[in-house]
Formats: structure tokens, C-alpha cells, sequence
């Protein structure tokens, strides 16, 4: 399990839940399924078996969905 911490600054590390939540429904919109936890941080579970494309495409999805609510 991997979890992205979604903050509105670095610096001062405020959760961003409304960010999370607009990023989770951007994702599924694309394709992949990614869950929330505590108050804003994503969730990432692949599976123990898991081809390259599976993985590129995952990412591909993630890095949009985070950039579009960015």
C-alpha cells in the first residue's frame, strides 16, 4: 500500500481534502480505482502481480488527475 499525502502548501502542509477528493473522481473517470484515507491522502494498492503497461497506465492516470485539479 502506498499513500500520497494531498496538501494546498508544502511549506505549511495543510490537508487538501476537497483536492483529494476531486483527484480520486477525476481517476475513476479514467480507469483506475483509488481510494482515500485519514483526511487527505490517496491511497494506492496494486496488486502483488502486476504487468508494465498496468503500471504506466496507473501512473499516467495519476500524474493527469493530479495536474487537472493542480
Amino acid at each position: 500500500m502506498i499513500g500520497i499525502e494531498i496538501v494546498k502548501s508544502q511549506k505549511t502542509r495543510e490537508p487538501y481534502p476537497e483536492a483529494r477528493r476531486k483527484i480520486i473522481q477525476r481517476a475513476f473517470e479514467q480507469g483506475l480505482l483509488i481510494l482515500g484515507c485519514g483526511e487527505s491522502t490517496v491511497r494506492l494498492m496494486p496488486p502483488l502481480v502486476v504487468e508494465r503497461e498496468q503500471a504506466d497506465f496507473a501512473l499516467d492516470v495519476l500524474d493527469r488527475s493530479i495536474a487537472e485539479v493542480a
